[in-house]
């Protein structure tokens, strides 16, 4: 392990009182011990993140970064550079704070976070509130000079009936950058979460996500992950169906940009009875970038009328691209409905002719054939003004009204 962690841990820890850092200290321990995976563990098989502990990342200072059009009209914000809380464009400042790590950590990557984090979004609703706007999240790095780390921790803890939508969007420019982003979510009976998630990682640098989820009875999380950038990006969405009559629904869509590698692992257990998941993924690779899913079913004993259905699609642009696609069903009960199914093709040529013989040229033909294949996912955001950003970035036509 390069010794820049340690001495990033020393030069961090210093400004925390005797309990933070004692308990923090702990955390990095485990992380030295740990360190990050490699493809000899079964999870991390296609994307290789050991070479980081080789790095020497620093905490980076506090900087500015033209946001563009990242702040999504009809939200409260909540912004973030190089882990600072930017005040004068977090209209939500109030819901940043710090909360100490729970439980054990899960690997490395989760110790290395625990021990750094610098803060994040603490949201917490009473029983039967409602949020009143979109909370719009915006985690962004500008390392322009030397390699820099953030590390962030989120948690969202919704009471009984109560209903949020949340979009988180992590960014990247500059040089080389290493950013662990934690999102710990609980639902009480009966909540319901709407969440998206953005990942727009420039090249250069390396995002490393986790989103846990716990579900209590009747609850429903809705989610949207969307991939657009050119860095490497790892993920893991874990989601608990604790009580009966849970319901989740997770939709992705990834489109990594030239020399971009994106890595999805969503996993789903079945921990009650008359629980309901959805998973519908699809990705447009070409021959210059990766792209990794698994998708993870598990039906645990005693979870009986479970629900379940996972579906991929991938769209291959180019004969040399390449995604490596794996959904997982694992069933410990007897009266379930579960289904899966993984698909992968290429830019329908009928398709493409026909519209070539309407007068539409090849480039416009092309972008809105695959605007098509994405649409399944992209008709999920609730958002117009996040819908409308995210159309603009991965080089669709704009959505024309319908004449009545």
């Amino acid at each position: 392990m390069s010794a820049a962690y340690q001495q990033a841990f020393e030069r961090f820890s210093g400004t925390l009182d005797r309990g933070d850092r004692d308990r923090r200290q702990a955390r990095f321990e485990r992380f030295a011990g740990a360190g990050f995976p490699g493809p000899h563990e079964e999870r991390w098989r296609y994307t290789d993140i050991s070479g980081l502990a080789a790095r020497e990342f620093a905490l980076p200072a506090a900087a500015d970064i033209d946001l563009g059009e990242t702040l999504l009209a009809g939200c409260d914000h909540l912004v973030y550079v190089n882990g600072y809380l930017d005040r004068t464009r977090s209209t939500a400042a109030a819901l940043h704070g710090v909360a100490a790590a729970e439980g054990p950590d899960d690997d490395g990557i989760a110790a290395l976070n625990a021990a750094f984090d610098g803060g994040g979004l603490q949201l917490r609703l009473a029983s039967g509130e409602t949020l009143p706007r979109p909370l719009n999240v915006v985690a962004a790095i500008a390392a322009p000079s030397a390699p820099g780390m953030v590390h962030q921790r989120h948690r969202i803890e919704l009471g009984e009936n109560s209903q949020a939508t949340v979009v988180f969007q992590f960014a990247g420019r500059g040089g080389e950058r290493l950013a662990t982003q934690r999102v710990e979510i609980r639902l009480a009976p009966g909540a319901r979460l709407m969440l998206y998630r953005v990942e727009d990682e420039a090249a250069g640098g390396t995002l490393l996500s986790t989103i846990q989820a716990s579900l209590a009875r009747a609850s429903t999380l809705r989610a949207v992950t969307v991939d657009c950038g050119g860095g490497l990006a790892r993920h893991d969405f874990n989601i608990a169906l604790d009580g009966a009559g849970a319901e989740a629904a997770l939709a992705g869509l990834y489109r990594p940009q030239a020399g971009g590698h994106v890595d999805n692992h969503a996993q789903v257990v079945h921990a009650a009875p008359h629980c309901r998941s959805r998973m519908l993924f699809r990705g447009i690779v070409d021959a210059r970038t990766r792209a990794v899913l698994n998708g993870r079913v598990v039906v645990q004993p005693g979870a009986q009328k479970t629900d379940s259905e996972q579906r991929i699609a991938n769209l291959l642009l180019s004969p040399r691209a390449e995604v490596d696609a794996k959904p997982e069903l694992e069933i410990y009960a007897d009266d379930v409905k579960c289904a899966h199914g993984a698909t992968v093709g290429r830019i329908d040529e009928t398709a493409l002719g026909y519209l070539r013989s309407r007068g539409i040229d090849a480039g416009q033909a092309r972008a809105l054939l695959l605007r098509a294949f994405a649409g399944e996912v992209l008709a999920r955001i609730g958002l117009p003004a996040l819908r409308a950003a995210l159309n603009a970035r991965l080089g669709f036509p704009a959505e024309e009204p319908i004449e009545p």
